[in-house]
């Protein structure tokens, strides 16, 4: 079984090992062009052509900073370009970007240039943000910052919204698993856009993937007003695998990259793994997270949907 200490540890060994690769990376990056280096408390490393030394006035809550640039993995793939017609605009500690986007915002005046190293716990951490950027990557900024005064953004994506879902990737940091604790006794994390794991005990693998299966789903919605998930009931069915549509897509994907596991549990945003109309169906918000218990059963002939 999984403790909270071997969670704690194994983050641990991972922000180490990630460390190292920074370190490795600053060491090639230093340039005559952006003389002037920074390493702040939580990890960012930052070069620029000027002083880090905000001279104009501090930036205040729900102010619109705007960058001109790019963001890029760190071996250079371009994962968005902001261009002066199409910047990028967020409102300073308000807009849920990542942390690092905040703090650099904060180190920086009008007119600055710089780069920067973000690491992945002030990116888009465990979970990435699909498709552009994969789980647990570092990120490469290339900025110039502009001031916009404080306000509305008129084409800035805010999102806010987001407040529950980071509620529960912090918590999965410190080793706190969402939902029923006793559904997954040895929890193995899986690849997903979402937070997803299998049961690894021994009993709950498939030898060979199953012809024909059933499957029991019990769905839960965790909402900004409430601490404990409200159980919205369970269904079951039986399918062929390899017959699409099934399985909402987030779940198809995991049951085609693990076809051998059985027993699962799955936690997104609502609007990842459902469709407006669907969630307007169910009535549920962008806001809320959605989270699944499930497990399949290999049968020989088709069971009657329940």
């Amino acid at each position: 079984m999984v403790t909270k200490e071997d969670l704690l540890a194994f983050n641990q060994e991972k922000a180490v090992r990630e460390r190292l690769f920074i370190d490795s990376l600053v060491a090639t990056m230093h340039s005559s062009v952006m003389p002037h280096y920074a390493e702040t408390a939580t990890g960012l490393r930052v070069w620029s052509s000027d002083r880090f030394e905000q001279l104009g006035a501090p930036l205040a809550l729900g102010d619109t900073v705007q960058w001109v640039g790019e963001l890029m993995l760190t071996d250079s793939t371009v994962l968005s370009t902001w261009t002066e017609e199409e910047p990028l605009r967020f409102l300073w500690n308000r807009s849920d970007w990542p942390a690092g986007f905040h703090e650099l915002a904060a180190l920086l005046v009008d007119g600055q240039r710089a780069v920067c190293l973000v690491p992945s716990h002030l990116a888009w951490g465990l979970t990435g943000y699909p498709p552009l950027v994969p789980q647990e990557a570092a990120l490469l900024l290339n900025i110039r910052q502009q001031m916009r005064g404080s306000g509305q953004v008129g084409l800035e994506v805010c999102h806010t919204y987001r407040h529950v879902w980071n509620a529960l990737l912090d918590g999965m940091e410190e080793g706190v698993w969402p939902g029923d604790a006793d559904w997954i006794q040895s929890p193995g994390l899986a690849a997903s856009p979402c937070m997803a794991w299998y049961e690894k005990d021994d009993g709950f693998e498939f030898d060979d993937p199953a012809k024909h299966v059933s499957v029991e789903i019990r769905s839960f919605r965790l909402t900004i007003d409430t601490d404990v998930p409200e159980d919205l009931g369970a269904s079951s069915w039986d399918f062929d695998p390899s017959d699409g549509g099934q399985l909402l897509p987030v779940l198809a994907d995991l049951q085609q990259l693990y076809p051998l596991k059985r027993k699962w549990a799955c936690w997104c945003p609502a609007d990842v793994v459902i469709d407006e109309p669907g969630m307007r169906a169910l009535g549920v918000t962008k806001s809320d997270v959605l989270g699944f218990q499930w497990e399949f059963q290999a049968v020989d002939v088709p069971l009657s949907v329940q």
